[in-house]
């Protein structure tokens, strides 16, 4: 009798520890972004601000007292390298969740992957609106404001402005061409008296601008609207300055107020060009924005990027979306965060993930540049905020955009 009860002892402990070693485990996340080479830059700033994130929130107690475990991976900008590196995130690191990438290029392909394996992607730098658009499954969420977002926001910035001749000189993959599409149709809209006189497309990381520079010139616009990022854009500013395009044409950066871009320019970054970004490091003037900065500052010597504060955010999204399903499964938290608006807060304010396509709706800062002695490079001057509400889908456009791409689907196009 007394060895029957110890061997049920024994297994009701043993069962007992079971929920115990699972809380003990920890919530993987596989990220991938492009950290080496000339734009490595912008996943190694999103390195360090999950880094920061997941130190904060283990310190707190973790997610419902499981500490969070990032698993890191460089795309080199390779569809092949990331198709790889994802299979090992699920076959060898068995990760809870995955995170990236960079490029727009390359996000269709990693959210199919999260599709067909049922897990969450949390995209917080690439900018393509098909992936909460046509290319829409109930696994990928769009944490930062897309291109469309972007160029909308720019479009009703310079509606006012007496420009009417634009041109485009944009990176030649899915993002320049969208954002130049989303641009016109909307500025079209608000100013029927615009004209668009031609565009050009240079590849992505192009090491000779001079042909451009001199389309440019030639087609004398009144305006260029620029979607160049990063290094390239910090290469075409470079190379036109001895034209002095700046001072003949007005530039509209919808990415440019990215550090990546007026860091390394520093004095020689013109004065007064449009230039937007998912978040400056300025705005706004809040106690969570201030901690931020302060706390990114002193650990890393460095202000914080865009690409830090929106995968900052993307750490604490899967935080607030775990804790409100009060579990790491994708479909209970998909089902948690479509039963209403999810609303976190971050650095640059508070968030709001739409339901129907989940995609976050949040204001876009656009400003004019002008070189700050206090920081070294130049910061935005007259800024303004466009609204979220006034640049994301509609829903009658969601339902259109994606019946459109179900009837090119069965067309075979």
């Amino acid at each position: 009798m007394k060895v029957r009860v110890l061997v049920w002892a024994v297994v009701c402990l043993f069962c007992a520890a079971i929920p115990l070693l699972a809380q003990d485990k920890p919530i993987k996340i596989g990220v991938q972004f492009i950290m080496s080479g000339k734009l490595g830059g912008y996943g190694q700033n999103a390195e360090r601000a999950i880094k920061m994130a997941t130190e904060e929130i283990n310190a707190g107690g973790g997610i419902m007292g499981r500490k969070i475990e990032p698993v890191f991976a460089d795309t080199q900008l390779k569809p092949d390298v990331l198709a790889k590196n994802a299979e090992k995130f699920i076959q060898e690191d068995k990760v809870d969740f995955l995170m990236g990438p960079t490029s727009s290029g390359l996000a269709p392909a990693f959210s199919d992957f999260a599709r067909k394996h049922k897990k969450i992607l949390v995209v917080t730098q690439a900018a393509a609106p098909e992936l909460t658009g046509p290319l829409f499954h109930p696994y990928v969420f769009g944490i930062l404001s897309n291109a469309m977002m972007h160029s909308r926001a720019g479009a009703y910035v310079v509606a006012s402005m007496p420009y009417k001749r634009w041109m485009c000189v944009g990176p030649d993959y899915s993002y320049g061409h969208t954002s130049w599409e989303m641009f016109k149709t909307k500025l079209k809209e608000l100013k029927p008296d615009v004209e668009f006189i031609g565009e050009v497309f240079p590849k992505l990381m192009e090491p000779d601008y001079a042909s451009f520079i001199q389309k440019v010139v030639e087609m004398k616009p009144e305006a260029v609207w620029c979607p160049l990022w990063g290094d390239d854009a910090v290469r075409f500013i470079r190379q036109a300055l001895p034209h002095k395009l700046f001072e003949k044409v007005k530039f509209a950066f919808p990415v440019g107020a990215a550090l990546e871009t007026v860091v390394p320019l520093g004095k020689d970054t013109p004065e007064g060009i449009l230039m937007a970004s998912r978040y400056f490091f300025t705005t706004p003037d809040s106690d969570a924005n201030r901690k931020f900065v302060k706390s990114y500052l002193e650990k890393f010597k460095e202000y914080p990027d865009y690409m830090a504060e929106e995968t900052y955010a993307g750490v604490y999204f899967l935080k607030a979306a775990i804790e409100r399903a009060k579990s790491v499964d994708a479909d209970k938290i998909v089902e948690a965060v479509e039963r209403e608006p999810l609303v976190w807060e971050t650095p640059e304010g508070w968030k709001i993930l739409r339901t129907q396509d989940h995609q976050v709706v949040e204001d876009v800062v656009w400003g004019e540049t002008t070189f700050s002695q206090k920081y070294g490079f130049a910061i935005l001057k007259n800024i303004q905020s466009i609204q979220g509400e006034q640049i994301c889908r509609t829903d009658q456009e969601l339902r259109e955009v994606r019946a459109n791409f179900e009837k090119r689907l069965k067309e075979g196009k």
